[in-house]
């Protein structure tokens, strides 16, 4: 399985110390150097300091599960640089990337990135429906494990619904039954 992520989907399970999560779903995964560059960026800041969750990035990186894969084919760059018009860089180039790898699955978690993903044929999926594979897999062992996870990624910074957080709830209830 070829699996793509855009930069969100790792920084928010680093930050919430489950970047693991990931590995344990799709074993390997691929992101652009464009994407690297963001989840890295933090170092180039030295007199903000650096994210105390990068460490699990570069570990994960050096362990050889998060791969910095660029698209060789010009073609792919084009498609990027076209895309980056609308879309920041990571998403531009992780879109390319999915076309050229003939991706199985993008991690994105931005609304309009999706849209135009799917629109060219590419399976996504948003950080919580990682979530729900994850506890439908057996990798996350509860219903309350589950809600903490997400409402760790709620408390740093993923926007959901209040309905559509509830929806969620049962869904994981469900498959933790």
């Amino acid at each position: 399985m070829i699996v793509i992520s855009d930069t969100l989907p790792i920084i928010f399970f680093a930050k919430i110390k489950k970047l693991t999560l990931l590995k344990d779903l799709y074993s390997k995964i691929y992101i652009p150097t464009q994407v690297w560059e963001e989840i890295t960026f933090p170092l180039s800041q030295s007199n903000k300091g650096s994210s105390i969750d990068l460490k699990y990035e570069i570990e994960a990186k050096e362990e050889g599960w998060l791969i910095v894969k660029d698209p060789e084919k010009s073609e792919y760059h084009e498609i990027a640089l076209q895309l980056t018009q609308i879309l920041g860089r990571g998403e531009a180039y992780a879109i390319a990337l999915c076309l050229e790898l003939t991706a199985n699955l993008l991690l994105i978690n931005d609304k309009i990135a999706k849209e135009i993903a799917e629109e060219k044929g590419i399976k996504t999926i948003w950080n919580i429906e990682i979530l729900l594979n994850a506890l439908e897999k057996g990798l996350i062992k509860t219903f309350n494990e589950f809600k903490n996870i997400l409402d760790n990624l709620i408390e740093i910074g993923l926007w959901i619904e209040k309905r559509h957080y509830e929806d969620i709830l049962l869904k994981a209830k469900r498959f933790s039954q």
